[in-house]
């Protein structure tokens, strides 16, 4: 397998800012990460302007929303890195060349995406790969690709070899994340809409765990691999959901004003993060597990720095 090691200078991704006489449209500020000791969340902030250009820069900040840092890896559009335990390494997806990749960052100082020593690209395909996740011995990643239409669930090995497609269907399954018990859940349209499935790291036994005619998506397993929290428009709008790794125990997290999507827990399992879109503009909240002291982090502003 090719592999591209690039250096420091190399790296440093050229940042698009707004020209101070531009004036902004929407902006969808969304959490992509936790970083491993739970410390701190990686973010977008997507910008779109009154003329329709769009830019977009990787941010991080403390729990509390301070603290916000820029994430300088490579290539652009940079997305949704997910950490290994010991905070040293990350997978994540980039846009190089007009297309997007995967690479793995070997921190200089773990969790922090600016202090990297190398970065490995690991697929080189012509087309998209997205939304990679580590397996429990972190030696594999789960993650979805347009290489075979409409878009499956593949895995690969972390040094790019070993390409599996775990899915073999006809429907569109994305977003995968591999539980700490072997287990990966993705969203699969196979039942006519989008429900959120589980399947073993071989793709068998599969399993649709919500089953129900409203759209759910983006499932995230909690620490222990016993709860996936999940986003649905089961009641109307947008809002999260969490259930046992079986489809039972079904409670609802959120139930505020606009749309409430793209859940992710934290590694110590205290803290869900998500993007709530009210009117077109997206902010990044915290809530605890257990439905309490819901946060808001972010406000309706671009967060992108020079």
């Amino acid at each position: 397998m090719k592999r591209l090691f690039l250096t420091t200078v190399s790296l440093l991704m050229t940042l698009n800012v707004m020209a101070q006489n531009e004036k902004v449209a929407s902006v969808n500020n969304m959490p992509n990460a936790f970083t491993s000791d739970s410390q701190r969340i990686v973010f977008q902030s997507h910008v779109k302007s009154q003329e329709g250009k769009y830019r977009s820069q990787l941010l991080s900040m403390k729990l509390d929303g301070s603290d916000i840092r820029q994430e300088v890896v490579a290539g652009k559009k940079l997305g949704w890195p997910e950490f290994t335990a010991d905070g040293k390494k990350a997978a994540l997806f980039a846009e190089i060349n007009g297309n997007y990749d995967l690479l793995v960052v070997h921190m200089a100082k773990a969790n922090n995406l600016s202090e990297f020593s190398s970065v490995q690209r690991i697929t080189h395909h012509e087309k998209e790969d997205f939304f990679v996740s580590w397996s429990p011995n972190e030696e594999q990643l789960a993650f979805y690709s347009h290489r075979k239409e409409p878009a499956q669930i593949y895995v690969i090995d972390q040094d790019g070899s070993n390409v599996k497609n775990l899915s073999n269907n006809n429907a569109r399954e994305s977003d995968p994340d591999w539980s700490s018990q072997n287990l990966i859940t993705f969203q699969s349209d196979l039942s006519g809409n989008n429900d959120i499935w589980v399947m073993d790291d071989k793709g068998k036994n599969r399993k649709n765990l919500t089953n129900h005619p409203s759209q759910d998506h983006f499932g995230d397993w909690s620490p222990d691999g016993e709860y996936i929290v999940f986003s649905s428009d089961r009641d109307g709008d947008e809002d999260l959901y969490i259930m046992a790794k079986n489809g039972t125990k079904l409670r609802q997290l959120t139930n505020g004003e606009g749309i409430d999507h793209w859940p992710l827990w934290s590694p110590d399992g205290k803290t869900i993060t998500f993007a709530r879109v009210v009117n077109g503009w997206g902010n990044v909240y915290t809530i605890h597990a257990n439905g309490k002291i819901e946060t808001k982090l972010t406000e309706n502003r671009s967060y992108l720095m020079n």
